[in-house]
């Protein structure tokens, strides 16, 4: 009969993964026409669009282990943001960059204090090498103040980088959440796949038994029945679909055709939002500049990640923004579409551990775990290893 997974996001086919290289039988179910769940990459006219900004953070223990660097073409952001107030200011990872930790003194940016604080994190961040244990009930905002940040900084730098990883400018996230993904930006890179992030799921799935258009509308421990009134049996099955009271996070990200920029730096773009509070953007790069094949020769793409606490913003508005950011003509900016992710990252804790049993059924997702690719990845093989463990007790109980 085999095991049957729901779902081929990345939780699904890590489960799978795990599964198949036991040497158990495996079929991924996807009621969707294609794989990947929430990381897919669309084409219009050679421009390559991610479905919202996302990066493969390569310090991610379980990613690296399925993505190793010498077998995909990974492309890395520079470790550091170009802020766009009233003047424009850089701030770059100080162990990594120490030459620039002057400039950024000068800049007004941050005080004494914000340094020695970011020093102070960069630092503690050295022994983090994966998800806690246990969260704990600890609070970004809470954390950073008691480093020392300034409201000026975190402002400037925190608010619109973390908010758009987390997708909350109010940062009402674990502290815990905060530590791990500063951790993996600082002992990795933020990098992109050549033909866009698409290529992860599709790595992930070579090998694999999946069927598309194949929607599930009920489960039990040994049987499943799908839409068109079919059943099927099997030896377990792996559920990576959410509950119904799961509260998401959203998005919403314009995509614009460019010609490349004035500054080729491939770094993230972010908002001061002491200087400018009502910016419709809160962060924005040009992925092209870090993995060529996002637009066509010659050409550039935009990626702008409008605000989450402010009304929806024009194209105009975007446009402006973006042609004062990297110094490109208005007129020169074309809209090539907006994406809008309602159900974007889940509000789940940051841990290491999960239970994936459930009245005989075993559940994953990054819901359960961490809400990003480590915490899918991490969820799916849990949930696999414990399937193992049951089948092979079963097994080995039926031959006594």
């Amino acid at each position: 009969m085999g095991v049957i997974v729901i779902g081929a996001g990345l939780s699904g086919l890590a489960a799978a993964r795990t599964l198949q290289r036991a040497g158990r039988e495996v079929t991924v179910l996807e009621q969707s026409p294609e794989i990947g769940g929430r990381v897919k990459t669309t084409e219009i006219d050679g421009y390559r669009i991610d479905q919202g900004f996302q990066v493969l953070l390569t310090a991610y223990q379980e990613a690296a282990e399925i993505w190793p660097e010498d077998e995909m073409d990974l492309f890395p952001f520079a470790a550091g943001a170009v802020i766009h107030g009233h003047q424009t200011k850089r701030v770059f990872d100080p162990l990594r960059h120490p030459t620039t930790l002057w400039a950024t003194l000068r800049s007004g940016l941050c005080n004494f204090h914000d340094v020695k604080g970011l020093l102070g994190l960069r630092l503690g961040l050295r022994g983090i090498r994966g998800l806690p244990t246990k969260t704990n009930d600890e609070k970004a905002p809470d954390f950073l103040k008691r480093l020392g940040f300034s409201d000026q900084f975190m402002n400037a730098f925190f608010r619109p980088f973390l908010g758009g990883v987390f997708l909350d400018e109010s940062l009402a996230v674990p502290a815990d959440a905060v530590r791990f993904v500063m951790a993996m930006f600082a002992r990795g890179e933020a990098a992109l796949p050549a033909q866009g992030m698409a290529e992860l799921p599709t790595h992930l799935a070579k090998g694999l038994t999946i069927e598309c258009n194949c929607k599930v509308i009920n489960v039990e421990p040994k049987l499943i029945t799908l839409e068109d009134g079919s059943s099927r049996f099997t030896e377990a099955v792996v559920d990576t679909r959410p509950p119904d009271s799961m509260n998401w996070r959203s998005t919403e990200m314009m995509a614009f055709r460019s010609p490349p920029p004035v500054d080729m730096t491939p770094v993230l773009h972010l908002a001061d939002l002491n200087d400018r509070p009502d910016s419709p953007v809160l962060h924005a790069c040009a992925p092209s500049l870090v993995a060529p094949g996002y637009a066509p020769p010659g050409q550039g793409i935009l990626y702008a990640t409008l605000r989450t606490d402010r009304k929806a913003a024009h194209v105009s508005e975007v446009q402006e923004t973006l042609a004062a950011w990297f110094e490109i003509p208005q007129k020169e900016i074309e809209h090539l579409t907006t994406i809008s992710v309602r159900h974007a990252l889940p509000n789940s804790p940051c841990q290491s551990t999960q239970n994936p049993r459930d009245r005989g059924i075993y559940r994953s997702g990054d819901w359960m775990t961490h809400a990003s690719i480590e915490g899918a990845l991490r969820s799916g093989r849990i949930a696999a290893e414990a399937v193992l463990h049951d089948l092979d007790a079963d097994q080995f109980s039926a031959a006594s």
